[in-house]
């Protein structure tokens, strides 16, 4: 019972260690896409959070999402 109760903490260790990187990886990319819309007057709003989090998840480059939003270089 020790050992099933030790492996249940290491996998909630990993599950949490994985949810702060992931929460650490999309801010980061939030920030990286504010940052250049920012550059052309566009604010990004709390409802453009659930849009850049699909992307995010789909692992779309941050080109493309900031073509989808309209950037243009």
């Amino acid at each position: 019972m020790k050992t099933a109760q030790k492996n249940t903490q290491s996998n909630n260790s990993l599950v949490t260690a994985f949810a702060r990187y992931a929460t650490c990886g999309f801010e980061s990319f939030r920030h990286r896409i504010a940052d250049q819309l920012s550059l052309q007057g566009y604010e990004l709003s709390e409802e453009d959070d659930e849009t850049l989090l699909s992307y995010y998840r789909h692992g779309e480059n941050e080109t493309y999402v900031l073509a989808s939003f309209g950037y243009e270089n």
